[in-house]
């Protein structure tokens, strides 16, 4: 089959240094079943904040898979008319790209965003060709809670356009994707329509990856020693607003007379010159600045614990989680619906109220004191890892799926 993935934002894989996401996880597993894939993605880098391409490129990954990198305007803040402004021109870009090529046998395209993703819907009914649309976050929802001082009704209002291409994204549709229930749930209500077998939930998984590099291998030995009496508590990902990491500081510094303890935070984003200031006077915190996939693998390999943070209510399920349960790591997680669920349900961590710090460092604690209880979680993260997780069956079921819905 010919099929196209429609996905921004994510990293493409043209460094085996990068770590993968779920579109790359997709695109490989339906190769590998000899299905040509092309990817619509974006030439800049959503997470350095940098050009991948210069200009409108097709890059041949290998013989059956090429990306097709549309240029935007690029942009400096994930929450910002310029980032908006960006994508739209993406979309646009496609429509009019995606007419000079024959046409594919199947569509999954992704939202974010949801401008480019009813550019595909749009174009598949032209073309009578079925789509199947990955739900990954609540675009445009989210943006009612981003713009302050203004109501709630008034800002639906001014996004009425917006919220409309939502609903015919979601209605129109041939099937519905999602990284987790709520998500499902909520496209569905725009949809206005019941679940049908074509709607699914495959959640985002992780593939472990081995390091074979020598220097690396000696750097992960000099981790193992600095940190081997520490109880290390991990946290990777992008510092933003969503998954603000800053509670760990708060953490760090109500624990900093137990010299067991170290904080140890992977990642950058806006919030990064705050974090640095905040954490300036804590010894047991380290701030590592980006890291690639094998740098990301060693932390996981001498972490203890994994970080789900956020200061306020959310339903999310994020990436980093499937990459802390790999390792076996328990998870600590503010985070409500399906990761609050499995975390009460298989006992691999503890959910805590957003900014309840006192329960927070509580649970730390308690993992560090009762190594018989950090084995049992250990022990359960691992088997539910191998079971529901791994990347490998995920995308196997997922692109089985795709290969039902097309007959």
């Amino acid at each position: 089959m010919e099929i196209w993935l429609v996905k921004i934002s994510e990293p493409l894989p043209i460094d085996t240094k990068i770590r993968k996401f779920r579109t790359s996880y997709l695109a490989e597993e339906l190769t590998k079943r000899k299905h040509n894939v092309i990817w619509w993605a974006s030439a800049f880098d959503h997470f350095k904040k940098e050009w991948i391409f210069t200009d409108d490129t097709d890059y041949r990954f290998n013989e059956r898979l090429t990306i097709k990198a549309l240029k935007g305007t690029g942009y400096k803040k994930n929450i910002s008319f310029q980032r908006f402004y960006d994508y739209r021109i993406i979309a646009k870009k496609f429509a009019k790209a995606a007419l000079t090529l024959s046409k594919p046998d199947i569509i999954v395209a992704s939202m974010p965003s949801y401008d480019l993703a009813y550019a595909a819907v749009k174009y598949a009914k032209s073309v009578n060709v079925p789509i199947l649309v990955d739900i990954r976050d609540q675009w445009p929802d989210t943006f009612v809670d981003k713009i302050p001082l203004i109501p709630e009704k008034l800002v639906r209002f001014l996004l009425r356009r917006e919220f409309l291409m939502l609903k015919n994204t979601m209605s129109q549709a041939t099937g519905l994707i999602s990284v987790m229930n709520s998500f499902l749930d909520w496209g569905l209500q725009y949809a206005e329509r019941e679940k049908s077998w074509k709607d699914k939930v495959f959640y985002l998984g992780y593939k472990q990856e081995n390091n074979t590099n020598s220097d690396i291998n000696i750097t992960k030995e000099n981790l193992f020693k600095h940190f081997s009496e520490k109880f290390v508590i991990l946290f990777i990902g992008t510092f933003g607003e969503t998954h603000n990491p800053s509670i760990l500081l708060d953490c760090a510094a109500r624990l900093q007379n137990e010299k067991d303890f170290q904080f140890i935070l992977a990642g950058d984003g806006l919030l990064m010159d705050e974090l640095q200031r905040k954490a300036s006077n804590l010894s047991n915190v380290e701030l590592t600045g980006w890291v690639n996939q094998e740098k990301m693998n060693m932390l996981l390999q001498i972490a203890n614990v994994g970080m789900c943070t956020t200061n306020k209510n959310a339903f999310l399920f994020p990436n980093k989680s499937f990459m802390y349960f790999s390792h076996g790591l328990p998870v600590m997680s503010a985070f409500q619906g399906d990761l609050k669920d499995i975390i009460d349900k298989h006992n691999v961590g503890y959910y805590y109220p957003p900014n309840d710090l006192d329960r927070l460092v509580n649970y730390m604690q308690l993992l560090k004191e009762d190594q018989e209880l950090y084995q049992l979680m250990s022990k359960n993260v691992k088997s539910l890892f191998d079971k529901q997780f791994e990347a490998a069956g995920i995308y196997s079921e997922y692109a089985d799926h795709i290969e039902k819905v097309l007959g």
